[in-house]
């Protein structure tokens, strides 16, 4: 059944949302779903420990903190895989279905959630209030504020499941055979260096 929620959710301009992760924490995620941050089953952080610390602040519509939620980004080449342009080999990232920005008690950003900046939103028809332009275009650098919107979140609340991951997308040839010994056939897999710098 289609609902009013789908219909506005089919004419937005992304196709799908992204967790990036390092390849060393595939197998517990495969296992149990991601979790929120700094998880008993996380192995490897590839977060930036200044901006994670400021994740620690709670959101504004239902008082928690960032740092509870899974994140998402509706573009991931973004600051934050530039940053971590020397690990990219080893980073790998997830592809899940966009409509777990209608989960319950998800939320989303219009930029970097850690940012002072950013506004919060839980209505799908906000949506319109991100700045697709910038989230779409091939670089952040020709936008106002683009860096900070262009990191633009979904937060979903304490775990999501693998069965919404749609696939997972690395950027070497070593890391794709990785992959398929961890994965075996449980999910599908994509070198594509199009997703990264």
């Amino acid at each position: 059944m289609t609902t009013f929620k789908n219909i506005i959710l089919d004419t937005r301009t992304f196709e799908a949302l992204y967790h990036m992760t390092h390849i060393k924490n595939l197998t517990s995620i495969l296992n149990h779903g991601l979790l929120g941050h700094g998880n008993s089953h996380q192995v490897k952080d590839i977060s930036d420990n200044q901006v994670n610390n400021r994740r620690s602040r709670v959101e504004p519509i239902y008082g928690k903190a960032i740092h509870s939620y899974v994140p998402f980004y509706f573009n991931p080449k973004n600051a934050m895989l530039y940053r971590r342009k020397d690990k990219q080999k080893k980073i790998v990232i997830l592809v899940f279905n966009k409509s777990l920005v209608l989960d319950n008690g998800a939320v989303f950003t219009d930029g970097n959630a850690a940012s002072a900046g950013t506004s919060f939103y839980n209505n799908i028809k906000d949506l319109n209030k991100l700045n697709w332009s910038c989230l779409n275009d091939r670089s952040w650098c020709n936008h106002v504020d683009g860096k900070r919107t262009r990191m633009a979140e979904v937060l979903v609340p304490n775990h999501v499941g693998i069965d919404r991951l749609e696939k997972i997308v690395c950027n070497s040839h070593k890391t794709y055979q990785k992959l398929k010994a961890i994965c075996s056939d449980r999910v599908t897999i994509e070198l594509n260096h199009s997703f990264y710098f």
